[in-house]
């Protein structure tokens, strides 16, 4: 079939209103390329996806709405380009901002889960899942129990039940997403646990979620200003990764302090395991631990593009952690090295190694970036081949931060931070 031939859902000539009984249906590339011009956001979307109907033509058309689209069209078309586009649409995407080429948890419009009302949207896939129990009622059942059991019982067994209990209320209001969600096919969760034991409840549901493509594994937040919390376990992440293998983004945020959690069965951990389908991983700790790092390092994870890191108040091995970064996550293009205590180690090994050849944004936010990190960055050729260097909150100098307006790549370099000391508050670690 020709490509200016009509085709099933091809619009018909006369603007926007309802097409005549005798319209003249304008199809093929023509069409598409006439409702590209519709006032309306929905007319013009719905050509977005009509046109990669049209092989090479209307590939093209898409790429070219990058350049001209509003940025929520520029996002829509970066999604039909992820999805049907292919490896040139892919390639487009990487060169024309790569911030719309990666896979990230916003891809998916997140909806809150409302147990009163349920879901009522059934085009929405993703939902946040606040699932808060509560610990007076936990405390009297097991306080109660206490009182009726006999002295001789030993601390493992009064842990168990406290453990049981906990399972138990947070199952309870697990099931009734559950329920509410057995029509629907989940795509994105945002799971906020109050209990360690939720772990166990969601490799237990995998069936229910099969469809799942992006997770954000969260501690509840208490404090708005901490964003990982001291008081909750995560437990083996490999276990999602195991029981989840369609999974695209998996964003983790807990704390990863091994040593003050030892006593309690450990926190964030990994076990080797291979997952072709993860693009995107994010690990935000208050304190990324050496452990974790290193079982990190042993995750056989093909296709990762994305990968951030929070560091905190850990200093871990600058030359041998990327080292082993550039070696093990081949198809890597983002790094992040954020909220980092040694960052000018790291900037140092990065443009001491290939890996800064390979990558398309390298971010540095949120660190104690000195003037000496700066120049080394300043000094490498490659970090102009960059599409984005991020070296915002750290506390570089005026003169060093004016140096980098020369560079051919976006730089971000607001809001440095340095007091007469040269010391930086860390809200991380508060």
């Amino acid at each position: 079939m020709s490509e200016n031939q009509p085709r099933e859902f091809d619009a018909v000539l006369g603007g926007n209103t309802s097409p005549p009984v005798t319209g003249a249906v304008l199809g093929g590339i023509e069409g598409v390329k006439r409702r590209l011009q519709n006032e309306s956001f929905n007319v013009r979307l719905q050509a977005l996806s009509d046109a990669l109907n049209y092989q090479e033509a209307g590939l093209n058309l898409v790429i070219q709405a990058l350049r001209e689209f509003s940025l929520q069209e520029k996002n829509s078309a970066a999604r039909l380009l992820k999805r049907r586009g292919d490896e040139k649409g892919k390639q487009a995407l990487l060169e024309f901002d790569p911030y719309l080429y990666f896979t990230k948890l916003d891809d998916w419009e997140v909806e809150e889960f409302n147990p009163e009302v349920g879901i009522t949207n059934p085009n929405i896939t993703a939902f946040a899942l606040d699932l808060e129990i509560s610990r007076d009622k936990i405390n009297t059942e097991y306080y109660n129990f206490l009182k009726s059991s006999s002295s001789s019982e030993t601390k493992d067994i009064l842990k168990m039940k406290y453990q049981s209990l906990e399972e138990e209320a947070t199952n309870k209001k697990f099931q009734v997403f559950i329920d509410a969600s057995r029509k629907s096919q989940i795509q994105g969760l945002h799971c906020y646990y109050h209990s360690d034991c939720f772990l166990d409840l969601f490799v237990e549901y995998k069936n229910h979620f099969s469809d799942l493509k992006a997770l954000l594994w969260a501690d509840a937040q208490y404090e708005p200003y901490r964003r990982t919390s001291k008081y909750k376990l995560s437990g083996n992440m490999s276990l999602i990764l195991e029981n989840y293998p369609n999974l695209e983004v998996f964003h983790i945020r807990t704390s990863a302090d091994g040593e003050y959690y030892r006593s309690y069965g450990g926190c964030l951990s990994f076990t080797k395991v291979k997952h072709e389908n993860l693009k995107t991983l994010v690990i935000e700790t208050g304190s990324l631990q050496q452990l974790t790092m290193e079982q990190l390092i042993k995750l056989d994870l093909p296709n990762l593009e994305y990968l951030e890191l929070w560091f905190g108040d850990a200093k871990l091995d600058a030359n041998k952690l990327i080292k082993n970064i550039a070696e093990k996550f081949t198809k890597l293009k983002y790094l992040g090295i954020r909220t980092c205590q040694n960052s000018d180690d790291f900037a140092k090994a990065i443009v001491s190694s290939t890996l800064i050849e390979r990558l398309r944004i390298l971010n540095f936010s949120m660190g104690d970036m000195t003037n000496k990190g700066a120049e080394y960055l300043l000094n490498c050729s490659a970090v102009n081949q960059l599409h984005t260097l991020d070296i915002s909150m750290n506390i570089l100098s005026s003169n060093i931060v004016d140096k980098f307006s020369k560079f051919k790549c976006q730089v971000y370099t607001h809001s440095q931070d340095e007091d007469e000391t040269g010391m930086r508050y860390w809200s991380l670690s508060e």
